[in-house]
Formats: structure tokens, sequence, C-alpha cells
């Protein structure tokens, strides 16, 4: 599963925290690149419209929450505009199962899930995803409880 994965890869998770955009000071942690891109570009609108991973462009780029977000159409962007707790992945794109460890890790935009209408991502394949959704319930409420210390804890690395 997808925190067994975090601990095995632990010293490069180290290297790409380190290259994440991801700022506190307000803002969630998002799980970025180096040029602030969120989620590898691929565009967050489509997974709930198009039931897909889409990969966005940067003509149909939005700045918010310290990151760019990048999307397939015109429409996409706007409705995130209009909308962007509804459309953000949770845990900011990183992985929803390392995040039960409270593990920072950027997710895969390929291996991801709607539950109870909120976009989740892990770093794994589809495989990884199909397990965590296994106990869908329990493994959100287990990440939940770690998400805010994680982002306490990345925030004063931060400072």
């Amino acid at each position: 599963m997808c925190s067994a994965i975090a601990r095995t890869v632990a010293w490069i998770v180290v290297s790409l925290l380190l290259l994440t955009g991801a700022s506190a000071g307000g803002h969630t942690l998002i799980a970025t690149d180096a040029d602030h891109v969120a989620i590898q570009g691929y565009d967050t609108v489509a997974y709930f419209t198009d039931g897909d991973a889409v990969m966005g462009s940067d003509r149909f780029e939005y700045a918010w929450d310290d990151a760019k977000w990048r999307f397939a159409s015109a429409a996409h962007r706007e409705l995130f505009i209009a909308d962007p707790d509804r459309y953000m992945p949770r845990f900011g794109g990183n992985c929803a199962g390392a995040m039960m460890d409270g593990l920072l890790v950027p997710a895969n935009p390929k291996a991801w899930a709607i539950v109870d209408g909120k976009l989740y991502m892990v770093a794994g394949d589809a495989k990884d995803i199909d397990e965590w959704k296994a106990d869908a319930a329990a493994n959100i409420k287990k990440a939940n409880q770690k998400w805010p210390e994680a982002q306490n804890h990345r925030a004063g690395e931060s400072q």
C-alpha cells in the first residue's frame, strides 16, 4: 500500500519534499513541482467532470493558494475558480496512504478516487488506489487526523 511505498523510498521523499512548492503561512500544503505547478499539471476538475486523469495546459492556468493549477479547458478553469475547495485534491495532492502515517509524499495523479465527493490520490498505481479504496472510510479518518500535524510540521520547517 502507499504507506509501505513511502517507507521504502523515505530518502527519496525527503528530496521530493524539498522540491515541493508547498508552503505554510495560511496556505494549504500543495504538492507542486519546482515551478509551483500543482499535481504535475493535471486538471483537477476533469476527475469530476470527465471521470479521468487529464493533463492540463498552461494556456488555462490559474494561480491559487500558492500554486499554479492547470486545466484542459477554460470551462474547467472557471469551475475551479468558482469553487476551488470542491475540486482541490485532499491533502493538497499528497498521497492519502502516506498521510495515514503523517508523511507528505506527492501523489501520482493517475492513481485517484473520488470518495464522498472528494478527490484522493496515492503515490502508487492502480493497485495501490484499489487497496486504499477497500477501506476508504477508515483510511480517510486516519489521514485526516494526521493532516493538521503534517501541515504544522512542514510550516515549522519553512520558518
